[in-house]
């Protein structure tokens, strides 16, 4: 790679749904521009982006592949993003560091839930962007409704810039709107479009509008400069099309991405969340973003960065500004599939990758300029599983692995329940997590069994209840003595543990109570009914009695620990299960069998929205009806739904469930105790 002026790199993002052609595009993109001598398929196994085993298995993209190619002295930087929702991670990953992006969509499927969500964080980004509308050669394609489809997703702001020639098998070429030659293109969706993209344009432009309504002809170089500036603006997403198959539309593409979408000077500077903003300039302190890291099985960990302003040369040491240390840089590289470019050095818009860094991370800043980028915020996982290590003594290297794997996946998340025990790790869904402990067994050799995790539920109580309890014991050697008097009372919702000193007359002498007290936490820990903790309880310790020898710490502990178990059994104990808020995204069609699912699950809707042609459900349900909705979703919906799950607060659970619950725990007792 040979480095050139700012204004002449590209650095876009290939977002949409899985098996809309992103890849394809890709691939016949680096091979028109001599990046490569052959073109890959998917189904073959053997394209750039998907050169990882388990992508090239299940003939999906899992990572986001971070390309380059060169193109008419242009240097253009491409993430080839997954479409499948579990992996949406990289897709947030990819947008928080591009300057434009494109959309690509099905003409027979159109737009769906990756697509969304992506459009979602470029909306909230400002960030450019185009579509491409793909596999134009398929029976049944048809660009008019594909472009009618996108349209009413996304707005009146997207309008066609190119149609294609021929329809289906047939077809064979595209026809640019800009200039008007519709050459073999049909007269009619030429025209119509040329009108939709001639008028989009004219609205971002005074003197262009004032022209338009006065009859006057737009020139091409007038209309050409008016679009990249709207597109550069966010005020206009031009449409393409292509049939990458067959080749069709490709160049085209590429062109687009040269001449309408901006390059890093185009986006201008950009504002970081601490420190001054950063200009596109080669000569200022260098400050690069770096957005993800891998785990390479032959060099160790490769960490991927974006420069946004100043230089970067391989061979050097870099501050790390976040983590206050210095990085020494070996090779800067472009990763391109399995192939690995050294570069000599990384200008604004580039993206490198560096081998063996040792403590740097997502998120952190390298170069000499003081600036902290504004955090990547990562979607949060919405599927858990517990899992232990097959082997008995593989703890270790189990914990070590899966620590590896979350730093290279911030949408996988391991930790131990606080109230379960468990060793959970969650993840986007379970193809997810599959794919996450497949690499922990061939990475790091550790196999793991899983299994559904407990619910965390919460005892309580709905009564109250008086207790007096005497602890005696005589071994032979000093005895134990304490007699405590107890009253339960339900505390308010999350409101916690209350405990209340009401002894009056030295009944039981200021240093025992606090054993009282340390008692009862031990016992609300360990449960009494279920074995869940218990909460939202006040305890009045109102009267008592000790002896002058045998009293001591431990008596009142156990006494107090023993009244406790009593009248929580005599307060009317209940159960409390989490409850959780769920948002369910799915095309219309879906809501019926949606609405039904989530109500079979005990779920109560609470809201209903709408984005584009899709429906969104918003939920409240019980966390122990939640792990299996996952596959569920995909069932229903052929993959086309998605959902986010966070908690929202406690409630009392139905005899039903408390039966269970409690039943289970005493069968568990009961074979401990045999």
């Amino acid at each position: 790679m040979n480095n050139v002026a700012v204004d002449k790199v590209r650095n876009i993002a290939v977002v949409g749904h899985a098996a809309c052609g992103k890849t394809t595009l890709v691939e016949v993109m680096l091979n028109k521009a001599g990046m490569t001598t052959r073109i890959g398929s998917v189904e073959a196994r053997n394209t750039v982006s998907d050169s990882s085993p388990e992508e090239q298995e299940r003939q999906m993209s899992v990572r986001s592949a971070n390309l380059f190619l060169k193109y008419k002295d242009h240097n253009v930087f491409i993430a080839d993003t997954p479409g499948y929702i579990d992996f949406f991670g990289e897709v947030v990953a990819s947008l928080s560091v591009c300057d434009a992006a494109i959309v690509v969509v099905d003409a027979l499927s159109g737009v769906d839930v990756t697509t969304q969500k992506a459009w979602a964080i470029l909306t909230e980004r400002q960030t450019p962007r185009m579509l491409v509308v793909t596999k134009l050669d398929k029976d049944n394609a048809d660009f008019g409704r594909a472009v009618e489809t996108i349209v009413n997703s996304f707005g009146k702001e997207c309008v066609p810039v190119m149609v294609p020639v021929g329809v289906a098998a047939g077809i064979s070429g595209v026809a640019a709107l800009l200039p008007n030659v519709p050459g073999g293109a049909d007269p009619g969706l030429f025209a119509a479009s040329r009108t939709k993209l001639v008028e989009a344009v004219a609205e971002t432009d005074e003197a262009l509008l004032d022209k338009y309504f006065a009859d006057q002809a737009l020139s091409t170089d007038e209309l050409a400069g008016a679009l990249k500036k709207a597109v550069a603006q966010c005020r206009v997403f031009p449409i393409a099309a292509c049939a990458a198959t067959k080749q069709v539309g490709v160049e085209e593409v590429l062109q687009c991405v040269i001449d309408i979408l901006p390059s890093p000077v185009g986006r201008g500077a950009v504002v970081p969340a601490e420190g001054e903003a950063l200009k596109p300039e080669p000569a200022l302190p260098a400050a690069a973003h770096v957005f993800k890291t891998v785990t390479d099985p032959f060099v160790g960990q490769i960490t991927y960065l974006r420069v946004y302003q100043g230089t970067l040369s391989s061979g050097t040491d870099n501050p790390n500004i976040t983590q206050n240390h210095k990085e020494r840089f070996g090779d800067l590289l472009i990763i391109q599939g399995r192939e690995q470019i050294k570069v000599d050095k990384a200008t604004p818009g580039d993206i490198v990758a560096v081998a063996k860094l040792k403590n740097t991370k997502v998120n952190d800043t390298l170069g000499a300029a003081k600036v902290a980028f504004k955090p990547i915020v990562f979607p949060k996982p919405v599927m858990m599983v517990a899992v232990v290590s097959a082997k008995q003594g593989d703890e270790e290297k189990l914990s070590e692995g899966l620590h590896r794997i979350t730093d290279e996946d911030p949408t996988f998340v391991v930790k131990r329940h606080p109230e379960t025990h468990e060793l959970l790790v969650s993840g986007m869904g379970d193809v997810h997590i599959d794919m996450a402990l497949k690499r922990l067994k061939e990475k790091f050799k550790v196999e793991v069994i899983t299994s559904t995790p407990k619910v965390a539920y919460h005892e309580t109580i709905r009564g109250t209840a008086d207790v007096r309890y005497r602890h005696k014991k005589q071994t032979g050697g000093a005895g134990q003595f304490a007699e405590v008097a107890i009253r339960l009372k339900p505390n308010e919702r999350d409101k916690g543990y209350e405990f209340v000193d009401e002894v009056v007359g030295g009944v039981i002498s200021n240093q025992f109570i606090p054993s009282v007290d340390k008692g009862i936490k031990s016992r609300m820990v360990e449960g009494v009914i279920a074995g869940c903790p218990v909460v939202d309880i006040i305890v009045e310790l109102w009267d008592g009695k000790e002896h002058p020898v045998d009293s001591k710490d431990i008596a009142f502990q156990t006494a107090g620990k023993m009244a406790f178990s009593e009248a929580v059994e005599k307060a009317k104990p209940i159960l409390l299960e989490p409850i959780m808020n769920v948002e369910v995204q799915c095309p219309q069609q879906f809501m019926g069998d949606i609405n039904g699912i989530l109500n079979g699950k005990r779920g109560r809707i609470t809201g209903m929205d709408s984005i584009g042609e899709f429906q969104i459900v918003k939920a409240e349900v019980p966390h122990a009806e939640m792990f299996k909705f996952c596959g569920e979703l995909r069932s229903i919906t052929g993959g086309r739904g998605s959902y986010s799950m966070e908690f929202s607060h406690y409630a009392e659970a139905p005899a039903n469930i408390v039966q269970a619950v409690t039943e289970a725990y005493k069968k568990s007792r009961k074979q401990a105790e045999e």
